[in-house]
């Protein structure tokens, strides 16, 4: 092969590479649909609707611990959203809570499925972190609530899930969740059930849905906790 020819294999191989290496960037760059166009207020509605996140989360802990005989409430994706960039964005206070890199959340809910995204890195080199859930209150098991990984990507390009599923899980944990993971149809299903170390639980979800841009929680709080196992869901 003369030296000419030699230069013009290089050449073509390089430009192969580039070609692949660029296509992989614009993959992985892409951001989702749902993240660029999440609901999320202007700067004084963000504020305001987070202030009154806060309250309201607190509001229903206190309602459990308590053992208010019925609570619950109803969370929006602009509630959520407006959370998220008071407080989880690139400079706010809370963004420590979230993994190293990782700030930006925005949420959407679309159906009965739940997407979350999370911004990864800064300026041109950032890119999208998103995954979607299916959430569900599992019939006839008191306090277990089951989430379907139904996609995983960064950008559109997906990405292993096992190492994010194990972390979860630990976490889980750590706030007295007992997390078990199997597959349904090639996607991880989890399995989480609250107050895990109570036999019979005082208070018990009896609502879990995820729908037409909300999420909905209910639940009913007996002090007799022998008798919750007998109480018939809320409103009849």
């Amino acid at each position: 092969m003369s030296r000419r020819s030699r230069w013009l294999a290089f050449l073509v191989l390089v430009g192969g590479v580039g070609a692949g290496v660029a296509a992989l960037a614009l993959l992985v760059k892409r951001e989702p649909g749902f993240y660029a166009d999440a609901p999320c207020p202007d700067e004084w509605d963000a504020r305001e609707r987070a202030a009154r996140l806060v309250t309201r989360v607190q509001d229903l802990k206190n309602d459990i611990r308590t053992l208010k005989p019925e609570w619950g409430d109803t969370f929006t994706a602009e509630d959520l959203n407006g959370f998220f960039a008071e407080n989880l964005g690139r400079s706010s206070g809370l963004r420590s809570v979230l993994p190293a890199g990782l700030h930006s959340p925005r949420v959407a809910i679309e159906g009965d499925r739940l997407k979350l995204g999370l911004r990864y890195g800064e300026g041109f080199w950032s890119t999208v972190v998103w995954v979607e859930l299916k959430v569900w209150l599992v019939a006839d098991e008191p306090n277990l609530v089951a989430v379907e990984v139904c996609d995983l990507r960064t950008g559109c390009m997906p990405v292993g899930a096992q190492s994010i599923l194990d972390a979860v899980a630990e976490a889980a944990r750590d706030k007295n969740v007992e997390v078990t993971w199997y597959r349904n149809g090639g996607n991880p299903v989890g399995l989480f059930r609250f107050y895990a170390d109570q036999p019979q639980p005082a208070s018990q979800i009896l609502t879990l849905e995820v729908a037409d841009g909300k999420v909905v929680v209910a639940g009913r709080s007996l002090p007799d906790r022998s008798a919750v196992a007998a109480a018939p869901p809320l409103g009849q």
